[in-house]
């Protein structure tokens, strides 16, 4: 924006430019040569331009020639402290302030006299028939933040402006022979509203991800929505391991990526070269050195492509996704840069700024993540055998109702057996609680392996284990099962002498009548167990319930020396 503090700013618009030169006539001044050159000497640097210039080499004439309507419009624009620009006659012949040089750039002051369509190629598909609307008579007009490809800096460049056209009449009335421009960039301020509506987006669509890859995917599907600010971007994600020793390089793995297609026939482009020495080097320095770094041609070296080309983009600005400076990065935020819009403080301050979002987002997911993968751990060990990893006992009774309503439901029987281990404890007594420990691994993976793969497998506790069977069809099915379980388990254990041969007695409970919940028929099989036992061992009895009257009667069977 251009102005002067404390100055009025003139408004183009409200000045009646034939009202001004009456004045001046009926006054007794002649605005000849003498006056424009001191109208030129307080015009500021464009005055001083414009006192130099033959102005009889170019289409308005030499200054003696020209009308005072033409020369009072000019005394307007160069002393006002508003950006104003006269574009005279049917070619639109240059004039301007000081207050617009900020606007047009390099193009200051070799456009000066000079026809608006050779001036300003870059934007008179877009100008000129509004200019023409405001020549013909047709009326002012304006735009408020007008999209502008204009190249005042050497290269095309994105810019906004609010303009405001006008007539400069030759009198009251009369014939339009110029046109008044009154500008205002607005370039900053729609950006600036541009951006923090992708950061609200961002914002919005990473906040409570459940994983950090959730938060670099939507943040790659936000960015795409805003490839006018950043044409593409590659979120690359640091390895989860420990931190690498002194100087190794950091391992970043393809994340996300937004505006970007891999070429044909490659794989894994993203993987190649993202190291200190590879082919991108600058991606390895700043994961190593958190530090943000600009890189050229990166979408290239890393076998990738735009999958659009507007808006062009040569660079990359190289963001580390770090929680602080001193913090290990957990990735790359690699955002393509406009070739149309000037690196500027703005700029870095916007990218840096999606990068902390994308950055905060991406560790909050890992560290929830991290704590749900230690609850789940935990909730493993607490349903879990630390011995065998077989379900334990608690587990069994968090399974057993669900199973037994939807057996109920469906009328399916469940079969369940109750497996004790004969002769364990001379195991221990004779070989050491070493065998002991590897005796029971062994009597798992004979257990999971003599069993169906539907059926569950549980440690209850010491020697003792558990087969839930689900869709028992029938009583030699389910005793198929516990003959298979037998015949697995002989288990000799230790050589010579030491020699201890370990069999399994097996109790078999099936649901029915009288066994309708989990305590019932975990009982049921365990009196069926003792029953098993008390016959010899090494085999397998049903259950009935006169089992439960014996057993309350005269307590469990004392075992002998090699029970355990």
């Amino acid at each position: 924006m251009s102005g002067v503090e404390g100055h009025e700013l003139i408004k183009p618009w409200q000045v009646d430019v034939q009202r001004v030169a009456d004045i001046a006539r009926h006054s007794g001044s002649q605005t000849g040569v003498d006056d424009m050159d001191r109208v030129f000497a307080t015009g500021g640097e464009v005055g001083r331009v414009m006192a130099g210039i033959d102005w009889s080499a170019t289409p308005l004439g030499p200054v003696r020639a020209w009308t005072s309507t033409l020369r009072t419009a000019v005394s307007i624009c160069l002393e006002s402290r508003y950006p104003l620009e006269i574009l005279w006659g049917p070619e639109f012949i240059e004039i301007h302030n000081d207050a617009l040089i900020s606007h047009i750039g390099d193009k200051h002051p070799g456009c000066l006299g000079r026809p608006f369509r050779d001036v300003f190629p870059e934007i008179q598909d877009s100008f000129v028939p509004m200019l023409d609307q405001v020549l013909s008579g047709k009326g002012a007009t304006y735009r408020e933040d007008l999209l502008v490809h204009l190249r005042r800096h050497g290269y095309l460049e994105e810019c906004f402006f609010t303009f405001s056209y006008g007539p400069i009449r030759q009198h009251p009335g009369g014939e339009v022979v110029g046109v008044w421009t009154a500008s205002m960039e607005t370039t900053r301020q729609v950006l600036g509203t541009r951006r923090m509506s992708c950061l609200r987006e961002l914002a919005d669509a990473t906040v409570g991800r459940p994983s950090r890859d959730d938060v670099f995917t939507n943040a790659a599907r936000v960015l795409e929505r805003h490839t006018s600010d950043i044409p593409y971007c590659v979120i690359l994600a640091s390895e989860e391991r420990a931190a690498a020793g002194a100087g190794a390089a950091p391992v970043l793995l393809p994340a996300a990526a937004a505006g970007v297609a891999e070429e044909q026939g490659r794989s894994g482009g993203c993987l190649s070269g993202i190291d200190a020495e590879g082919l991108v080097p600058e991606l390895g320095d700043s994961a190593a050195t958190g530090r943000t770094r600009i890189t050229r041609h990166v979408l290239e070296r890393l076998g990738l492509h735009r999958a659009f080309a507007e808006p062009p983009s040569t660079s990359a600005m190289v963001v580390p996704l770090t929680k602080s400076e001193t913090s290990r990065p957990t990735g790359l935020f690699v955002a393509g840069m406009s070739d149309r819009l000037p690196v500027t403080d703005d700029y870095r301050a916007f990218v840096s700024l999606a990068a902390a979002q994308i950055a905060a987002a991406a560790m909050a997911a890992h560290a929830l993540e991290m704590e749900r993968t230690m609850a789940a751990e935990a909730r493993r060990r607490a349903l879990h055998d630390g011995l065998t990893g077989l379900p334990n006992r608690a587990a069994l009774f968090e399974r057993l109702p669900t199973t037994l309503k939807e057996s109920e439901r469906e009328h399916r029987p469940v079969g369940f057996l109750f497996i004790d281990l004969d002769g364990f404890k001379a195991v221990n007594d004779t070989l050491g609680h070493q065998a002991g420990d590897d005796l029971l691994r062994e009597v798992a993976a004979r257990l999971r392996r003599a069993v169906r793969p539907s059926d569950i497998v549980v440690r209850l506790a010491g020697d003792e284990f558990a087969v839930l069977c689900e869709n028992i069809t029938s009583n030699p099915a389910i005793e198929a099962i516990a003959d298979r379980i037998i015949d697995n388990l002989a288990i000799p254990s230790g050589t010579g002498a030491e020699c201890v041969t370990v069999t399994a007695s097996v109790g078999i409970a099936t649901t029915g009548p009288g066994i309708t919940d989990a305590d019932e028929l975990v009982r049921a099989a365990d009196s069926a167990m003792y029953a098993a036992k008390k016959r010899g061992r090494g085999c397998w009895e049903h259950f009935d319930r006169s089992m439960l009257m014996r057993r309350s009667q005269r307590g469990p069977p004392m075992p002998d020396a090699g029970d355990g």
